[in-house]
């Protein structure tokens, strides 16, 4: 079985994406990772990651290997430049790296519309700022945004110690709204731990949910068949 190299450029303090890809993905996928600077989620950090980080962490993967697909894999970055902001993402990171390239969001977006459902309820370790601006860009590309919810964090380690016992317990507290109307949940943050309880939440909501990690895990084999 030949390799499927992934090159992987995500914040230095997200540790959930690689772990999920690891443990989620075939032996024959090699994660390069290349990590840039990003302690806070917050729209001005993004924004620097994406116009400045990102193009320097391409100088330092530019040319190493042959990659057969490449992930920037931020959800709320991939965002902060609106709906032509994801295509130019992919754009860049594609040419740059000679391979086939997917944002985190353009994950989330191609598995939302296999759900068949513009309605949706969006949970996420944001706060109120990055959640309106999150249901504002999903907005734009055509889904209703009935409700969300998020757990008020900015600190991106912080991100990435909830447990997910936590998650549950969150969602729980937010089922009312959560399910007041039949769509489908978008648990949001590459680098929350949602990915490995996806189906207990798709038990307690009875609805179908869409993880950040799940939906580039599905875009990286659907990509390779």
């Amino acid at each position: 079985m030949s390799l499927s190299r992934v090159a992987l450029l995500i914040p230095n303090t997200d540790i959930t994406l690689e772990t999920d890809l690891n443990r989620e993905l075939p032996n024959n996928y090699v994660i390069h990772t290349q990590r840039l600077p990003l302690m806070e989620v917050g729209l001005e950090a993004e924004k620097k990651m994406v116009s400045e980080s990102l193009p320097s962490a391409l100088d330092n993967l530019e040319g190493v290997a042959d990659f057969d697909f490449a992930v920037f894999g931020c959800t709320s970055a991939s965002a902060v430049y609106g709906r032509e902001g994801v295509g130019q993402i992919e754009k860049l990171v594609s040419e740059r790296l000679g391979c086939i390239a997917k944002s985190a969001l353009g994950a989330v977006l191609d598995q939302l519309k296999r759900t068949g459902s513009k309605n949706i309820a969006l949970v996420t370790p944001y706060d109120d700022e990055l959640n309106a601006f999150m249901m504002e860009v999903l907005r734009e590309f055509g889904f209703n945004v009935y409700y969300s919810c998020g757990m008020g964090l900015r600190n991106d380690i912080e991100i990435a110690r909830v447990e997910p016992v936590e998650i549950i317990e969150f969602v729980k507290n937010n089922i009312d709204g959560i399910t007041s109307v039949d769509g489908t949940v978008l648990v949001s943050c590459t680098n929350l731990r949602a990915t490995e309880i996806r189906e207990d939440l798709n038990l307690i909501l009875k609805s179908p949910v869409v993880t950040s990690n799940q939906s580039i895990i599905s875009w990286l084999l659907n990509e390779h068949r």
